[in-house]
């Protein structure tokens, strides 16, 4: 447990990173309008934070061994992956800067393929379907799972309402940080723990790929306020 730990402490020392200063019933609300006096100063451009839920759904999965671990990981992955290729899909219809439409493009691949290789190793190792294996998870991953997709889906409605351009360049990053910073958490235990070796190395491909984007993300966002 102690090495859980030690791996959990190294994320969110990355999530700080990805941690606004404004409180979460104020980042997780709708885009605000940006007083004219302030459209040409974004000093206060920060990322939204990470959800708390993804701390405590990664507490949930270190406590799991063997095939509950890996069911519940890949029940969770997949749809936290089709959400993200979702923003992605609104980005390169909406977005304006080439470095973050490129990024856009990089998500929907990667993660494309990662549910594909997911829901394969679900079917081949335990006979189950994605949603099958939700359902196989315990009574309280499942709650952290659905309440992870409520605030998803709630951050992708607020996406939808953003215009083309620049500010949905923005927008969109804002957004894509903390649900990079919540994959890295789930990919954790994982990477060190799963039976499967396929999935170690899927687990640290997913960390050391979305920790890049996340550098990059920050540095190309904090480029926007000066």
């Amino acid at each position: 447990m102690k090495t859980s730990i030690a791996r959990r402490c190294t994320v969110a020392t990355l999530a700080a990173l990805a941690f606004t200063t404004l409180p979460a019933t104020v980042a997780w609300g709708a885009p605000a309008e940006v007083p004219a006096a302030q459209q040409n100063n974004n000093s206060h451009i920060q990322p939204l934070p990470t959800s708390p839920v993804a701390y405590q759904f990664g507490e949930t999965l270190a406590r799991l061994h063997g095939r509950e671990l890996e069911v519940t990981f890949l029940a969770a992955i997949i749809p936290h992956h089709r959400a993200a290729i979702e923003m992605a899909q609104l980005e390169r219809e909406r977005g304006a800067d080439a470095r973050i439409r490129t990024h856009a493009d990089n998500i929907i691949a990667n993660q494309r393929h990662q549910i594909e290789q997911f829901t394969r190793w679900l079917k081949e190792w335990y006979g189950l379907t994605p949603e099958q294996a939700r359902q196989e998870a315990s009574e309280e991953a499942r709650r952290e799972i659905e309440a992870m997709e409520r605030e998803v889906r709630r951050m992708v409605a607020e996406l939808r309402e953003v215009p083309a351009g620049e500010r949905f360049d923005i927008e969109f990053v804002r957004r894509m940080i903390p649900h990079h910073t919540s994959g890295i958490i789930e990919f954790l235990e994982p990477q060190s723990r799963a039976d499967h070796p396929q999935l170690k190395v899927a687990a640290s491909s997913g960390i050391n790929t979305q920790e890049t984007q996340i550098v990059d993300f920050r540095t190309w966002l904090s480029e926007q306020s000066r």
